[in-house]
């Protein structure tokens, strides 16, 4: 006795529909916050760069009495390494200082955190971003 059972094999074109839009609804949530997590993880550079530049400052005013009106007296680039920010010295004076970090590039994107101070006094702003 021999049975003829046709079997279905495949997806149909309705199911592989459903998959795709699925796919696309995931898509749409992840990518706003993947791309929010990789603008919160390039501060670190900025974060790391001012740091550095704070202590070239007071290196800076230990030899000479003062502190230094150009981020070019510090004797490192302005640009951070992998070019994510700029850093600026916008106030200097004998008793104080600010550095900030200016977001370039594709990080510019990152609005809330665009530009990062620190102050002589460690004063770092926005809090936020720190």
């Amino acid at each position: 006795m021999m049975r003829n059972i046709s079997q279905q094999r495949g997806v149909t074109l309705m199911e592989l529909m459903i998959v795709v839009v699925v796919m696309a609804i995931l898509a749409t949530m992840a990518i706003p916050g993947y791309e929010t997590f990789m603008q919160r993880s390039k501060r670190s550079e900025a974060r790391e760069a001012l740091a550095d530049f704070a202590s070239r400052q007071e290196q800076f005013f230990l030899d000479n009495k003062t502190y230094a009106s150009a981020v070019s007296d510090l004797g490192r680039s302005a640009t951070t390494p992998k070019g994510y920010y700029t850093i600026t010295l916008p106030s200097a004076s004998t008793t104080a200082y600010t550095l900030r970090a200016t977001a370039q590039g594709p990080q510019a994107k990152d609005t809330a955190c665009k530009t990062m101070n620190l102050t002589s006094s460690r004063e770092k702003t926005p809090t936020a971003c720190w």
